[in-house]
């Protein structure tokens, strides 16, 4: 039996929405959160097309295979331990970015990220030319 939110369309949640360790699948199409997101562990494969969210956006460990094209985060976004192997043009991170223990071996194109960008021993070979971090890059 799949796993789905009660809200299958749209979603909106006031405040925060912890799913970590979660057996759901598949979040609805549109979904806005005003505080963070935490899908750590958890099965979900992708993010919604519509996302908002005011807080932060952890993925860590989650089985996430995609992200959106543009996908813009408030704070920080915890990419650790998953299997994705690029990061979507024009991603906007408004805090710092976590990319340990991933197979990222370019950042994007467009990438912007306020803070600070971890890589924590993933593959990154190259930065590009239009990409924007503010704060430190961290091996």
């Amino acid at each position: 039996m799949q796993k789905t939110l009660l809200c299958q369309i749209q979603c909106l949640v006031t405040g925060n929405l912890d799913l970590e360790n979660s057996r759901i699948q598949r979040l609805p199409k549109k979904l806005t959160v005003t505080g963070s997101l935490n899908l750590a562990y958890s099965d979900v494969t992708e993010l919604p097309r519509i996302l908002n969210v005011g807080g932060h956006i952890n993925l860590a460990h989650s089985k996430i295979t995609y992200l959106t094209n543009g996908l813009q985060v408030k704070s920080d976004l915890s990419l650790m331990g998953t299997k994705l192997t690029t990061l979507p043009p024009y991603l906007y991170v408004g805090g710092n970015l976590y990319l340990a223990n991933t197979a990222i071996k370019e950042l994007s194109t467009f990438l912007v990220v306020e803070g600070n960008v971890y890589l924590g021993g993933a593959p990154v070979q190259s930065i590009p030319e239009k990409a924007t971090i503010r704060g430190n890059i961290y091996q």
